[in-house]
């Protein structure tokens, strides 16, 4: 069986993970920081153009540090999931609806990527289980990390088409919804990361023992992987 080992680069992508996490929780307090000072303005006090600056400033370099990361995370995750894919065709043999191409390349086709990257892990999760994989039911983290994934992506699609306000409520209401799509983000990610982990536990764990496993239990194959009571392994984020 030619199994080529993920746990590395997952590793590697737990980190992107969660250096994400951190940086939308500093993004998070530059608009609550900015919302701060708007709520002073529309109460009727007043601000410095400093404070005013400081406060664009934080929020701006708090995104395009994020978006840095961002890329090269999706850069990660492609080359993980490609060889995650590879690894759990040979160990269910075969029969997998996604190749290990299409399994990266529909993350980048408009509207079926809508779709398609949930089915893609779906199934790669499952066939990370070794041959009684079609029998399995789907593990409810990946459809809750793919539901706040799409939310997330949507309020910052509907914040960008919105424009710009054009008084003080608007712009606070903005940033307030601004925190809400980072809310779903942070949730997603700390998703992705028990999914990733359970991914390489599941596919250790069937290299390393061929007795059947139990649908949605897994044991741990290292010393850091902690199980969960009826779901995969996924160490805590």
């Amino acid at each position: 069986m030619s199994i080529r080992p993920t746990r590395r680069i997952a590793g590697a992508l737990v980190i992107l993970l969660r250096t994400q996490i951190v940086l939308l929780g500093a993004e998070g307090i530059a608009l609550l920081y900015r919302i701060r000072l708007l709520e002073r303005v529309r109460a009727g006090g007043s601000i410095s153009l400093a404070e005013a600056d400081r406060a664009d400033y934080l929020v701006m370099t708090s995104v395009w540090i994020w978006l840095l990361v961002f890329a090269a995370t999706g850069i990660v995750w492609c080359v993980w999931q490609h060889r995650a894919q590879r690894n759990a065709i040979e160990l269910a043999g075969g029969g997998l609806k996604f190749t290990p191409g299409w399994a990266v390349g529909w993350w980048f086709i408009p509207f079926a990527n809508l779709v398609k990257p949930f089915e893609t892990v779906r199934e790669l999760w499952k066939a990370s289980h070794g041959v009684a994989w079609r029998s399995l039911n789907t593990w409810r983290v990946i459809g809750w990390w793919w539901a706040l994934w799409l939310a997330g992506n949507a309020l910052e699609w509907g914040i960008a088409r919105s424009g710009t306000p054009t008084d003080i409520s608007g712009f606070i209401t903005r940033d307030l919804w601004g925190l809400a799509s980072l809310g779903f983000e942070v949730a997603s990610a700390v998703l992705a990361i028990a999914i990733v982990r359970s991914i390489v536990g599941l596919q250790e764990r069937a290299v390393a023992s061929p007795i059947p496993q139990m649908p949605g239990v897994v044991m741990p194959v290292s010393s850091d992987s902690r199980a969960v009571p009826g779901m995969p392994s996924p160490p805590s984020a």
